[in-house]
């Protein structure tokens, strides 16, 4: 079980494997859940599951097969599954053997020419305490690296796909080979710096600080435009030394508990239920003013526009805020170049430049 406990999959009391022999002689058990469609429209999400999943068992992990998953959740009867709930993580590891669940986000899948995908996935560990123990992401287009004559375009949306996948696999398998992940990624440029920024001293920077993120308010005109820009945060709070946070499966499952709606936003007494509910030191929460893609291979840039709070637990305060503004085509001048084609990539710099600003 050394690749388990480089995933840091084995702290919780009620995780030990069960049920026989484990595929991949004896890599980690994981379960790929369905794939959680953020893009607003019919898209192909079982092709994107099952190629996830073959991907996975080609890296050497072992992937717990359909049917055994199905009985779990049937008998559970689980229905979301775009987050992992406490009793559910429990039920996984001890039914089923699992070490930990691969969690699929598909945010954007556009078969016109030039095609883009941008699609998430997070690892979360199983048993009693079910935690984020990676999460990464990836937006492209045909068009990113066009080169000469255009011999670089990709126009077919299935390979751009496969090679969205075979990122994302290949991050997974180098957290667990070094159990860091996004080590020697290169600081956001200048131009996606928040516009406006407000931090306060009251943390102490020496310890670790848990963060349970909060649904955003989405006032643009993309749909799950919140969830989305939630993904693009934790991924980059999760890759800060010093952060963690909670899983945001648990985090709804205590919204639901206490029967808390944010139409608005959050209010305070919201805060520190949710804080000491999941015991986290921060609650992130913010607005979505604007999230555009390009439609097609013409038309606007891609466009994001929002603002973020953190409230501290004990204290009540905000010990940080920010307004982030950015499109596409910010600070281009010749030939495209450092042009930013998906609406996944920009975001992915401008909540990168808000953890290096923290």
């Amino acid at each position: 079980m050394r690749a388990a406990r480089s995933l840091g999959l084995r702290g919780g009391s009620g995780h030990h494997q069960v049920g026989g022999p484990r595929p991949g002689g004896g890599a980690p058990l994981v379960a790929v859940f369905p794939v959680e469609n953020l893009s607003g429209r019919p898209a192909p999400l079982e092709d994107v599951r099952q190629l996830l999943g073959a991907r996975l068992r080609a890296a050497g992990l072992g992937v717990l097969d359909d049917e055994a998953l199905e009985r779990v959740v049937t008998k559970h009867r689980v229905r979301y599954t775009a987050g992992l709930e406490q009793g559910f993580a429990r039920a996984l590891a001890q039914e089923a053997g699992v070490d930990a669940i691969v969690i699929p986000s598909l945010e954007l899948y556009d078969e016109a020419p030039p095609p883009r995908v941008s699609l998430f996935a997070r690892l979360v560990s199983t048993g009693d305490a079910p935690a984020i123990r990676w999460i990464d992401g990836t937006g492209m287009a045909g068009n990113d690296s066009p080169g000469i004559l255009g011999i670089g375009l990709v126009e077919d949306p299935q390979v751009l796909l496969a090679r969205a996948v075979d990122y994302l696999v290949t991050s997974l398998a180098r957290h667990v080979s070094v159990a860091r992940d996004g080590d020697g990624e290169r600081p956001p440029a200048r131009k996606f710096w928040p516009k406006l920024v407000y931090r306060s001293d009251v943390l102490d920077p020496t310890r670790t600080h848990s963060v349970a993120v909060m649904p955003f308010f989405n006032k643009s005109a993309r749909k799950y435009a919140g969830e989305i820009i939630a993904l693009h945060l934790i991924q980059k709070l999760l890759a800060f030394p010093g952060l963690e946070v909670v899983e945001p499966g648990i985090v709804r499952e205590e919204l639901l508990r206490f029967r808390i709606i944010m139409s608005e936003g959050v209010s305070l007494p919201e805060t520190e239920t949710i804080l000491n509910a999941v015991n986290a030191d921060l609650v992130l929460n913010g607005e979505i003013l604007e999230y555009r893609d390009r439609v097609g291979g013409g038309g606007a840039p891609p466009k994001v526009d929002f603002g973020i709070l953190f409230i501290e637990r004990k204290t009540r305060r905000v010990v940080y805020s920010s307004y982030s503004d950015n499109a596409g085509d910010d600070g281009v001048f010749f030939f495209d170049w450092r042009r930013v084609n998906t609406a996944h990539a920009l975001a992915s710099q401008m909540a990168g430049a808000i953890v290096e600003r923290m």
